[in-house]
């Protein structure tokens, strides 16, 4: 597998290491820990079972291992409940956690947690608060400030959509997802900031309209981003591997790790990098800096992902020097010669 560091420097992951049951991070037991009895309280902005939040939780988890420090986590549901009147109520319950709980600082995820809790209840206070997972420009939400800090998320779609469009027959490019907040912050970025106002937005609500939507865009442009699954209620992952095994016609792409079965290319983003960061920068804090002495910085790791089985169907053939510095899918679409390749021997 391969993961690229951007830009200059390396950003150094510290493990992933996971913790087991329960909200505590703690020590082997054989030394003390620095920072036992600080508490930190997560908010994350989606649920337990979404994809992008275990990987902050392993992230998060392993940069706390050893440390002392308690780590609470709260649940805000935002993916699944997508109302405003919902993510309203959501930030109401988790600034009542952080009444009760009181913890030392806030580790708070994606942008409905800044929607809702951070910025109308916790910017400018005494608590520290670090983000991750931002996509729109943390300077929307007035960020950096006195008390908060962290990490905003690149989606790294423009070198994504560079090698996509090599496969391609024309410049059309369009997006399918889900009809959720961040697809939409997303992907009016791509437009002001790459596109030009040329991209072509399919959101969908349920797997019949992303069927209907899938097949349109065949049609309507020569690349397209098959984003995120999330939001759409009635997925079915079988299914819709089927679905997409039997209609893609051109080249697909994601910038989500679990998006890769059913697109071409998959330029991931790695969610435990923007945990571990949080977590890190959470004892930094502990250990005397101040939020407004630590830069907002951006995530910086890749994993690229060939799905040799899409790209059969869609009827692209990868060069070998691609294969060989990517984690290869679908081999079995190709054969056994085709994997050894792949494996990189």
């Amino acid at each position: 597998m391969l993961r690229w560091v951007l830009g200059g420097g390396c950003l150094l992951l510290l493990g992933w290491l996971c913790c087991g049951p329960g909200l505590a991070a703690t020590d082997d037991g054989r030394a003390p820990s620095r920072y036992r009895g600080k508490k930190i309280l997560w908010i994350d902005s989606y649920h337990a079972g979404y994809e992008w939040s275990q990987g902050l939780e392993r992230g998060i988890r392993g940069a706390l291992a050893g440390s002392g420090a308690e780590l609470k986590v709260w649940r805000m549901d935002t993916k699944r409940h997508s109302d405003e009147e919902y993510g309203r109520l959501a930030g109401q319950r988790a600034r009542a956690v952080v009444a009760r709980y009181r913890p030392d600082l806030v580790i708070a995820s994606d942008d409905n947690a800044q929607r809702y809790l951070v910025v109308p209840y916790l910017k400018d206070t005494d608590l520290p608060v670090v983000f991750c997972g931002v996509n729109r420009d943390p300077g929307h939400y007035g960020y950096p400030c006195r008390n908060v800090t962290g990490m905003a998320e690149v989606e790294l779609v423009e070198g994504l959509v560079r090698h996509l469009s090599r496969y391609a027959r024309g410049d059309r490019i369009g997006v399918l997802g889900g009809d959720v907040h961040t697809t939409r912050i997303v992907t009016d970025q791509y437009n002001q900031q790459l596109f030009d106002g040329r991209l072509k937005r399919y959101l969908v609500r349920s797997f019949a309209e992303f069927k209907r939507a899938f097949l349109l865009a065949q049609q309507e442009v020569d690349v397209l981003l098959v984003r995120n699954n999330a939001g759409i209620n009635d997925w079915d992952a079988a299914a819709a591997e089927a679905f997409l095994l039997e209609n893609v016609v051109v080249p697909t792409g994601s910038v989500l790790p679990w998006m890769k079965p059913y697109n071409v290319l998959t330029m991931a983003k790695v969610p435990e990098e923007q945990g571990e960061y949080a977590a890190a920068t959470a004892l930094r804090i502990f250990a005397g800096a101040r939020p407004e002495e630590v830069p907002v910085v951006s995530n910086r790791m890749a994993q690229l992902v060939v799905n040799l089985k899409m790209a059969k169907a869609a009827g692209i053939v990868l060069p070998v020097s691609l294969l060989q510095t990517a984690e290869v899918i679908g081999q079995e679409a190709y054969g056994k010669a085709a994997a050894v390749v792949a494996e990189g021997y």
